[in-house]
């Protein structure tokens, strides 16, 4: 996380529990929620490796630190982009949306190649150079580090996100919207270290997916009864 190892470590810690309750959830009670609930674990994850990242940092371990940055922009820069739209995928009962996701979750595995690959193969017009602190949190300064190649890539991965809200199920759509509120807040407030920061706090509001599970089992367990 954008802070210090301790945030990273325990936020992935929390998220663990979270994901855990999430699926167990899921499994007892509706399996169509299962790619859903798991996504408090992969964020944790994702959290961990930038725990990794702080501990190398901090330590002067320069191949540590690379490592867990290139594992932490994996998610970052590519699952995130397949992943999202493989869930709301999995969620929709509409054919023309289920085409259109399956088209989404395309672009997203190219687009998110294109970022990523430079960064894993450290050669190319995006790769790693290297991984500092920028105020109280990471950033990952790559090879084309202009405010127009920075802006341009965050503007065509929030478009991308975006999309996701085409999604016919209301508990996506709801958890999805707080995710890309605290997307559009941080890119304002946060603009340097935007990756690291919002993945933090998206990475948070996924237990929120565990309340909205909730209460939507107890909705249908009412009307049921009624």
């Amino acid at each position: 996380m954008c802070f210090s190892a301790t945030a990273s470590f325990g936020s992935a810690a929390v998220l663990l529990v979270g994901g855990a309750l999430c699926t167990r959830h899921a499994i007892k009670n509706d399996k169509t929620y299962l790619l859903l609930a798991i996504t408090p674990i992969l964020f944790a994850l994702q959290q961990a490796s930038e725990g990794m990242v702080w501990l190398g940092y901090n330590g002067n371990l320069t191949s540590l630190t690379t490592v867990s940055s290139i594992f932490f922009l994996f998610f970052a820069l590519l699952f995130w982009l397949v992943w999202i739209p493989i869930v709301a995928f999995s969620l929709e009962t509409k054919k023309w949306k289920r085409i259109f996701f399956i088209i989404v979750i395309i672009i997203g595995f190219v687009f998110g190649l294109y970022l990523w690959i430079p960064v894993l193969l450290e050669t190319g017009s995006r790769h790693l150079i290297k991984t500092s602190v920028c105020g109280h949190s990471l950033c990952y300064i790559t090879s084309d580090y202009s405010l127009f190649a920075i802006t341009a890539g965050h503007i065509i991965y929030s478009l991308l996100g975006f999309l996701f809200l085409l999604s016919s199920n209301r508990i996506f759509r709801k958890f999805w919207t707080l995710v890309m509120l605290l997307g559009v807040i941080v890119y304002f407030t946060h603009r340097e270290t935007w990756i690291s920061t919002w993945c933090f706090f998206a990475a948070i509001s996924t237990l929120w997916i565990y309340f909205l599970l909730i209460n939507d089992y107890k909705a249908k367990m009412k009307k049921q009864i009624l």
